[in-house]
């Protein structure tokens, strides 16, 4: 799998995550030009004469209506995800915070249909739930992640769907995105500022691109299609309505303007196939964030690590001597500075294996016996 992932490109590419949190506020404002003497004629339409009356109407042109035909065909394959992260702040007060992102149904059996989308989007949630054609929200399961390729599969009962209005769920087609070509036309959709499915258009920029996103080194295609908060894990269409690319991030400079990436399809097939039929795998079950020395230090802390934020019930913490305000600052061994290092020592445990994790808890350094168990549904 990881063959798939590339290694960083030689110039390192500021950008950002596209995942929507409704923590933070995005001002919008639109502004509308009138004109009450003649009205506004766009490249995509054509003035016709009235058979009845002699006035003007309009229509589309091919291109337009294939646009149309591509969003239609497409959309309803398009979920809407919000999610729900709950958590413990440094002064020790519980919060929740909403987020939103998207998800292509790219499958579904007798019982499910599964949802591809990114990591990011649905990472430390608390809860996971999607809507289908703007029909009421549905709470989704996790099958399986991956972070450092930024994919995750989700799953959502059908009789559940069908209680919500949707009793026919519409799979999307992926397609080879090795054979688009820069200039094609694309179209991006998904679940922009949350407030549900939208499509904005634009042309392929680049057919590879190896970029690091917050330390996540990813193989995407580049296009100018506006891709924004709340697209993430959305897709990437081309011009026979096939989807070649997963939105996942876009350039965040005020410089910048119309550059966006996306997981290209050859990259992704794989993968969500090896999350489908992944075995069990062990989980610590926290919610957890990096401390930094810097962050150490300003709140009185011996050292970096990484903080128990959030005990999971029925996780392997829960069965041993760890709580919420633990630093671990080691796992079997290994010494760990960041989230990162503790996921991913973690995924290379075994179930029923036994692990010593070394915390500091009240400024006292401990060692812990933990028991890896089987992974939960939780995200």
């Amino acid at each position: 799998m990881m063959k798939y992932i590339k290694k960083m490109a030689a110039a390192v590419v500021a950008c950002g995550v596209i995942g929507l949190c409704t923590g933070a506020v995005i001002p919008v404002t639109t502004h509308v030009i009138e004109n009450s003497r003649k009205p506004a004629v766009s490249d995509d339409v054509a003035l016709l004469p009235s058979e009845n009356d002699g006035e003007v109407k309009t229509t589309m042109d091919e291109a337009s209506k294939n646009t149309v035909e591509i969003i239609n065909k497409v959309q309803p394959s398009i979920a809407c995800i919000t999610t729900i992260t709950e958590g413990i702040s440094y002064f020790n007060m519980a919060y929740q915070s909403k987020g939103a992102g998207s998800g292509v149904v790219f499958h579904k059996d007798s019982e499910n249909a599964y949802i591809v989308t990114n990591n990011h989007v649905i990472s430390g949630s608390s809860t996971v739930s999607i809507s289908l054609n703007n029909c009421d929200l549905v709470n989704a399961k996790l099958v399986g992640k991956d972070a450092n390729a930024d994919l995750a599969v989700i799953s959502v009962s059908l009789s559940d769907l069908a209680k919500a209005g949707v009793s026919n769920v519409q799979v999307a087609e992926f397609g080879n995105s090795e054979e688009v070509k820069v200039g094609e036309t694309v179209i991006a959709i998904g679940n922009a500022l949350g407030e549900g499915n939208t499509a904005t258009k634009g042309i392929l920029s680049s057919q590879t691109r190896d970029v690091n996103i917050q330390g996540t080194e990813l193989t995407v295609l580049q296009t100018d299609a506006a891709i924004n908060p709340g697209n993430s894990g959305g897709a990437l269409v081309n011009s026979r309505g096939q989807v070649i690319g997963i939105n996942t991030a876009k350039i965040s400079m005020t410089t910048v303007e119309g550059i966006g990436y996306s997981i290209a399809s050859d990259v992704a097939k794989p993968i969500i196939e090896e999350l489908m039929n992944s075995k069990s795998t062990p989980t610590l079950g926290v919610y957890i964030t990096s401390v930094s020395a810097e962050i150490a230090q300003q709140n009185n802390l011996p050292q970096a690590g990484v903080k128990i934020e959030q005990i999971i019930p029925g996780g392997s913490a829960s069965y041993a001597d760890i709580q919420p305000g633990d630093l671990v600052t080691s796992f079997d061994g290994t010494p760990v500075f960041n989230t990162e290092q503790l996921m991913s020592a973690v995924k290379k445990c075994k179930i029923g294996q036994t692990v010593n994790i070394t915390i500091v808890r009240n400024g006292q350094t401990k060692t812990v016996s933990v028991k890896m168990r089987e992974s939960a549904d939780n995200f």
